[in-house]
């Protein structure tokens, strides 16, 4: 490839290469108008593809509602092939996703229901030794690997082929489940393969050599049955069809770890090595990956990235982050994610959502087009670099028994980590390789095997090796160690650290060792580096992310780092987070030094973002790249580059900072059209809003306020704040679902760990309505006590419901209510209470336990509506009629933690006239739920079962089939079918009823406020120094813009329960005009809510010569306009361009457009945790100057 093809790639990138988002079609209905709208939005600014994904696919899942339409049902399908007909005009590419991994549609329970020798067999370790028990689904049976191929890869061909291979280049893997560890031809094929029978008692114990060795062939059986029946099949799949399939899989495979690959899938490259794009996410490494595609010569190594970062990371950091994973070798970037919905701003999945409701969007194409570039270069050629790194898949699957891994193996494992390092986002930990400048790839005995020695290496695919390392490998599949003493033999350096499997190996004792046994590679720099080669160009990539410059690693330190196995902290996770939140050290003016060996002697600087190109000068192999566009510089070398486009600015001579003064006008960009930001009567442009006050109290937001008194473990009374309309603030409940999901909470009462026995209490006064037939509904996963006006009254019910009638005497009266719980077992405790007057239409499906739980019910006809959703924890079948109709809860990519599943079932075809009984089967302590209003059942105690079990790990909400009258009563502003009605009486508690009372609150005026609306139904007045304003039609209006930090006192006359932040039913909404401001955050200019933009303004008089203009220190985007026209949109720093040509004699006028994030939005107005310490910091921070050359 010349250096002109390699401009072409640059400067004109195709589709292929731009972001692929995810984008997840969940949150809301969806439509075909909206998704057209959303794709041109995307293309708008330079995102030409994405992966279409439900998060919920066929039922309730990870807290969300069930998808509207649900997925490969016929409406979705049809929507669909809509978006393909869109995506086709739009030149937008479509990936398919299979749904058969994570967030599944139960697809394999679907086909285990209807023949049950589809489903897996697990070896387990039992009293007389090992035992075979049904689990899962059989990834070793090809009839069923066939039959769920088909329901998935071929329902979408048969109605979407029509564009494979162009509007939908390939599918997405994400989380395949573990392949079993048994099978029905198991034994059999294992004597024919191995010529022996294999003795089991070996698969759980015993460090012998012979033990080893069954265990070896044991897991390399696995992956090979795998292979047989799913992995060779799907491989041909897409090969036939010219299409291309990326994955991410489950920790601890996409990291790469040896043992961990091994348990997941036998042999975790041998079993991906078909895959058209290799990867994982940014928890994953990007290296291993990259060496698969490298040595299968598949072009394109998948990394998605940045799910769980946050609200708040800006396009700089964003670029940062991404610069790691792509000197590693990916090159197919997949942001996490783009949302259909936020449906009000609290629907996400690990955020952000990286689209047209980030402020910053405008600027994206900045971003994308870098990206872009960046992407089709390191895609073309091949990767150069001299070193292998083993991977040691032999010694692992030798020590790993069913139980765990035994030292060998661990041994191994941690030296290959040390040597290659951990990639994850947020424990990053350089490698000993490449702390020392050593580039490798990482590859596994078969590729070693298969490779070829010639005169200067070992030549796997298109690269040539000099040496290749092996981390304490205690075992070596015997064609590797072959081909491996061919190669030391002919002059190639392996180096062994511990133990020498092979002859004429250099060996060492400790990992830190093996740099100074490696010869000297064709690049040195101090900065972390890739090289690759295009025909005779060659391509070096520099990054500015290590010890000196970029995130500061690690991010997050985490306790307990087996988390795969019980579940990840996201508690903890978030917590550190928003406490510490992370260190980013741009690169300024720092510059890497390079020193080259056998290249090219003319080197040039293209800029992704721009597309410039810049002379480099080089002298004997040395030069210097100054990180002058961001923190990836690239560097094309070659004899035939093509001229330089731009010369950067020669030695400043003057330089002098701005003195201003400077102006700024706030601008809101949240746009609620679609109801994504807001509750969805608020149409067009949201205001400017303020959320957070101040209180006699202390700091208050909004809509919250203190409406009971709690009591804890140690016996004191404290208040107990959450908001009528959006419940808990910052709820923990939303940690596990990895954010809000369109609705609000009903638990409102949240004690975060009380121990089996305690006992914890709420205390209020509630105005009764003056009738009877009242009850007090209490939900809570502990038992509990119930006083009210001093009667202890009757808790009827076992379950997480209770409904005891209130005394007819408390009618028309305000009275005090205690309820006091006992913890079931140790962990959180929350609870909800509500005055109920309809008992039926308030109760919410119960959790049962059992072996068989069962219903009977009799029907006069078959009711319109016969959809069954049944709720489960753990492995259930659901039978009707003595028929099996499902069965679900056992195909998840973490076994050992447990998700809720609920799946939807129409059963109107194993329904009858008469008498009807649903059976439920479980297996060993699940538990189940079932709602199916259409029928009139719901989960209970009218249920045959062996009990009704209290704890809810999910809010009740999750478990219906559809909204209830919720327990708060404005929480129907974000799901309006769970207004009250007439089965909630809507009291507001009181913790001390009184007559009126006086509370004020205050906050600071965002800068240059004219006007402000109080969302109230008290009255109340406002204060700005010794003026006193009052509302006129519900705005107060001022004579003129405040200056930036005037606090605004309100003063209210109180009446009810409504206390602190509850004084208000909303945020307050502000009018802004432009105002004289300071460089400082927009937090301290009373913006911290600001989701938009800030214009800047000032006027200079420039010299002559080369002006640049640097802006000092911004955080968010800057759009940089000089007397009417726009120079720039920059990105990231260096915050710099020249103006020169925008200049004009005299006074000159200065705009910056600063744009933002979501985070200080959300953070404020949803109950997203999404928002780490640092990220609302946004602003024009100067200095800024001006310099000439």
């Amino acid at each position: 490839m010349s250096a002109d093809e390699l401009l072409h790639r640059f400067l004109d990138p195709g589709p292929e290469y731009s972001p692929l988002p995810i984008w997840w079609w969940s949150g809301a209905p969806v439509t075909r108008e909206r998704l057209r709208r959303q794709m041109e939005q995307l293309v708008a600014q330079g995102v030409r593809q994405a992966v279409v994904m439900c998060l919920a696919p066929t039922g309730p899942m990870f807290g969300s509602v069930a998808d509207d339409p649900p997925f490969l049902g016929p409406q979705w399908l049809e929507l669909l092939g809509q978006a393909c007909q869109d995506a086709e005009e739009l030149g937008f590419h479509l990936w398919m996703y299979d749904q058969i991994g994570f967030s599944g549609a139960n697809f394999q329970g679907r086909l285990t229901a209807g023949n049950p020798d589809f489903a897996g067999l697990a070896l387990r370790r039992g009293a007389g030794g090992a035992e075979v028990a049904v689990s899962g689904f059989d990834y070793f049976g090809v009839e069923a690997c066939a039959a769920l191929l088909d329901q998935v890869h071929g329902t979408l061909e048969r109605h979407v082929g029509r564009w494979f291979g162009s509007v939908i280049p390939g599918f997405f893997q994400d989380e395949l489940p573990a392949m079993p560890t048994w099978g029905r031809d198991f034994a059999s094929t294992f004597a024919e393969h191995y010529g022996y029978e294999l003795p089991l008692a070996s698969l759980f114990e015993g460090e012998d050599e012979e033990s080893a060795r069954h265990r070896r062939d044991y897991h390399a059986h696995r992956a090979r049955l795998a292979r047989r029946a799913f992995f060779d099949p799907l491989d041909a799949w897409f090969a036939e069809r010219g299409l291309i399939c990326g994955f991410d899989q489950p920790t601890p495979a996409r990291e790469g770890d040896p043992v961990g690959g091994v348990q997941v899938y036998g042999d975790y490259l041998g079993t991906h090595s078909g895959f058209g794009a290799p990867g994982s996410d940014h928890w994953g490494d990007p290296k291993v990956h990259s060496s698969l595609a490298h040595a299968h010569d598949r072009p394109r190594t998948w990394i998605e990235a940045f799910h769980s970062s946050g609200w708040g990371g800006t396009l700089e950091e964003t670029y940062d982050w991404l610069a790691p994973f792509l000197r590693r070798g990916a090159n197919l970037y997949d942001p996490h994610a783009v949302y259909y919905s936020t449906a009000g701003g609290w629907w996400e999945w690990a955020p952000p959502s990286t689209c047209w409701r980030q402020p910053y969007w405008p600027s994206y194409h900045q971003f994308s087009t870098a990206v872009t570039r960046l992407c089709s270069v390191l895609a073309a050629g091949e990767h150069v670099c001299d070193t292998i790194l083993l991977s040691p898949t032999s010694t692992a699957q030798a020590y790993l028994t069913l139980d765990g891994p035994l030292p060998p193996a661990e041994r191994a494992a941690a030296c290959y980590h040390e040597l290659n390092g951990v990639s994850t986002w947020f424990a990053e930990r350089r490698g000993v390789l490449e702390r020392a400048g050593i580039d490798h790839d990482t590859l596994d005995e078969a590729t070693i095997a298969g490779g070829s020695v010639v005169h200067n290496g070992l030549k796997i695919g298109r690269e040539t090796y000099r040496s290749v390392i092996l981390p304490e490998v205690t075992v070596l599949d015997p064609a590797a160690a072959a081909k491996l003493a061919e190669f030391a033999a002919g002059g190639g350096r392996v180096v062994c650290v511990g133990t020498a499997p092979v002859p004429n190996a250099v060996v060492v004792e400790r990992a830190e060792e093996v740099p100074a046994a490696l010869a000297a590679g064709d690049v040195q720099a101090d900065a972390p580096f890739l090289l690759r080669r295009h025909g005779d160009t060659y391509v070096l990539l520099l990054t500015a992310h290590d010890d000196a410059t970029g995130t500061v690693a690690p991010i997050v330190r985490l306790e307990n780092e087996n988390w795969a196995v019980e579940g990840f902290p996201w508690e903890e996770y978030w917590q550190q987070l928003r406490e510490d939140g992370y260190d980013f050290v741009p690169p300024g003016d720092r510059v890497a030094h390079v020193r080259t060996r056998g290249l090219p002697a003319r080197a040039q600087r293209w800029d992704p973002r721009t597309g410039h190109r810049v002379d480099l000068s080089i002298k004997d192999g040395a030069f210097t790249v100054p990180f002058s566009d961001g923190p990836i510089s690239l560097v094309v070398l070659g004899d035939d580059l093509p001229p330089a486009d731009a010369r950067p600015p020669g030695v400043v001579v003057g330089a002098a900072e701005l003195p201003g003064p400077w102006t700024a006008l706030a601008e809101s960009t949240l746009d609620n059209s679609d109801g994504d930001l807001a509750a969805a009567s608020r149409t067009g442009t949201l205001p400017l809003e303020v959320w957070r006050f101040e209180h006699d109290s202390g700091p208050v937001t909004a809509t919250y306020g203190p409406f009971a008194e709690v009591r804890e473990g140690d016996g004191e009374w404290r208040p107990a704040s959450w908001s009528l309309s959006r419940g808990l603030q910052k709820d923990p409940m939303h940690n596990d679902t990895l954010g809000p999901k369109g609705y609000v909470p009903e638990e409102f009462l949240d004690w975060r760990h009380v121990d089996a026995g305690g006992r914890v209490a709420v205390r209020t006064y509630l105005a009764l309505p003056d009738r009877g037939g009242l009850f007090l509904a209490v939900g809570s996963g502990a038992a509990r006590r119930v006083v009210v006006d001093g009667v202890e009254l009757p808790v009827p019910e076992e379950g997480y419901q209770s409904f005891s009638p209130l005394p007819p005497e408390t009618a028309g009266r305000t009275v005090p209510v205690e309820i006091e719980f006992t913890a079931v077992g140790d962990g959180a405790l929350r609870a909800s209470f509500a005055v109920v007057a309809d008992v039926e239409a308030y109760r919410r499906p119960e959790w049962m336990v059992g072996d068989e739980l069962s219903c009977s019910f009799a029907l006069d006809g078959l009711p319109e509506d016969t959809v069954v959703h049944v709720a489960s924890e753990g492995a259930c079948s659901v039978l009707v009629n003595g028929t099996e109709v499902g069965k679900q809860g056992d195909f998840n990519p973490y076994p050992g933690h447990r998700e809720i599943r609920v799946h939807p079932y129409d059963v109107r075809e194993f329904l009858r006239t008469g008498e009807n009984t649903v059976v439920l089967k479980l297996t060993g302590d699940a538990a189940a739920a079932f709602d199916a209003p259409g029928l009139g059942l719901i989960s209970g105690a009218e249920w045959t079962a062996r009990g009704l079990r209290r704890a809810h790990s999910r809010d009740p909400r999750f478990l219906c089939a559809g909204p209830r009258p919720h327990p708060l009563p404005g929480a129907y502003w974000l799901e309006p079918a769970a207004a009250q009605g007439n089965v909630v009486a809507a009291v507001v508690p009181d913790l001390a009823p009184g007559g009126e009372r006086s509370e004020h609150l205050t906050f600071t005026a965002p800068l240059g406020t004219t006007a402000f609306s109080v969302p109230t139904g008290l009255e109340f007045v406002a204060r700005v120094g010794e003026a006193e304003h009052k509302p006129v039609d519900g705005v107060v209006r001022l004579p003129e813009p405040l200056a930036a930090g005037i606090p605004i006192r309100l003063e209210f006359t109180a009446v009810d329960g409504r206390r602190g932040g509850a004084l208000l039913d909303g945020a307050v909404s502000v009018e802004v005009a432009e105002a004289a401001t300071p460089l400082v955050s927009w937090e301290e200019l009373g913006l911290r809510a600001l989701g938009g933009h800030v214009r800047y303004r000032t006027r200079f008089t420039a010299p002559s010569g080369r002006v640049v203009l640097d802006l000092g220190e911004v955080r968010g985007t800057a759009d940089v306009t000089v007397n009417g026209r726009l120079v720039d949109r920059l990105v990231w720093g260096p915050w710099r361009v020249e103006v020169t040509d925008a200049l004009r004699d005299g006074e000159n006028e200065l705009e910056v457009v600063v744009r933002g994030t979501l985070a200080g939005y959300l953070d404020d107005a949803s109950p997203t945790t999404a928002v780490a310490a640092g990220q609302v910091r946004t602003g024009l921070f100067g200095p800024v100057r001006i310099a000439v050359s």
